[in-house]
């Protein structure tokens, strides 16, 4: 995979990465809900694992009031990287 960066002029936005749940000094900073325009031309939005998701997931639904991601359902893909509950990333919206 290619790197992604972001178009949108927001510091600190790693895109193809996720912040563990048990990390509390490495939070992003980034508020659940927050967007950006990628490289590659797709919407990110950050969001936080209800459940376990696999990497590079193509069918994950983001509740749009929690900005809570599940497994299953839906038209966003998660990070190249396995996410746990309560883990938190960038997910890209799964169409430009």
């Amino acid at each position: 995979m290619a790197t992604v960066f972001t178009d949108t002029p927001k510091i600190g936005v790693a895109l193809l990465q996720k912040i563990d749940t048990a990390d509390t000094k490495q939070r992003s900073g980034h508020r659940l809900g927050s967007q950006v325009w990628g490289s590659d031309g797709k919407r990110y939005v950050y969001a936080q694992a209800g459940a376990s998701i696999p990497a590079d997931t193509s069918v994950v639904a983001i509740n749009a009031s929690t900005f809570v991601a599940a497994a299953s359902g839906g038209s966003y893909a998660s990070p190249p990287v396995a996410m746990a509950t309560g883990d938190q990333g960038w997910f890209a919206a799964a169409s430009v």
